[in-house]
């Protein structure tokens, strides 16, 4: 099933929009989400769940694209219940938002399989694009609590020149675009090469540096050393 900017294409070929379940303890902020979403005809709303135990037992019946998860809600939070649903449903991207720029927070959301991590400042259009992106299969972070981990984490540890990773000169300057939160599209643009050459580099970059995904690579890349401190 391939996720367009228009929606998804089912098994058939047709096109459908992208379905989306909010989860968070506080009906306002779920209105809110919901709110925010509407104007964007690729995503239907099709859940509102109260806690975590209430989304895991809710999508079993009936799963989703994609799940917006708060943090801290009663019967289950939103950390455990995305450890749960990736088990469940290895497919599911899983966004998680929340008031809370702790950096504990943020490691744990991405060690339980989150997809993304924003907080609830952001506008609703960065929000759309960020479920955007993670369907793409992109992880997504606001700025304030990458910064913050990259900063208040663990020191680094000893800096470990790129070419013992097998980094490329090429390659370690995408990845130093990427510590900045380029996307492929600017790096490709600053850099002057295509998307689809980018988009290899950075395969070749997680690969090389044993990472899942790009922003996991980000913040190894922090921890060798081969980043300054932003």
């Amino acid at each position: 099933m391939a996720a367009g900017r228009r929606g998804f294409r089912d098994n058939g070929g047709m096109e459908r929009a992208v379905r989306v379940a909010i989860v968070d303890d506080d009906a306002m902020v779920r209105a809110a989400l919901r709110a925010y979403l509407g104007p964007a005809d690729d995503f239907v709303v099709c859940h509102e769940y109260g806690s975590g135990a209430e989304a895991v037992a809710g999508l079993k019946a009936d799963p989703v694209d994609v799940v917006i998860m708060d943090v801290r809600m009663p019967r289950m939070g939103g950390i455990e219940a995305t450890a749960a649903m990736r088990a469940l449903f290895p497919d599911l991207k899983i966004l998680v938002i929340t008031s809370f720029d702790e950096d504990d927070v943020v490691r744990d959301a991405l060690a339980a399989g989150a997809n993304g991590f924003l907080l609830k400042d952001t506008s609703p259009t960065a929000l759309v694009e960020a479920l955007r992106a993670v369907l793409h299969g992109t992880s997504v972070v606001s700025p304030g609590p990458i910064t913050s981990l990259l900063l208040n984490g663990p020191g680094p540890r000893r800096p470990q020149p790129a070419a013992e990773l097998g980094l490329s000169p090429r390659e370690l300057e995408i990845l130093r675009l990427l510590c900045a939160a380029y996307s492929n599209t600017e790096i490709a643009g600053e850099l002057f090469l295509s998307e689809s050459t980018v988009k290899t580099h950075v395969s070749a970059i997680m690969m090389k540096m044993q990472v899942p995904s790009r922003l996991k690579a980000v913040v190894r890349a922090y921890e060798l050393g081969l980043v300054a401190p932003l």
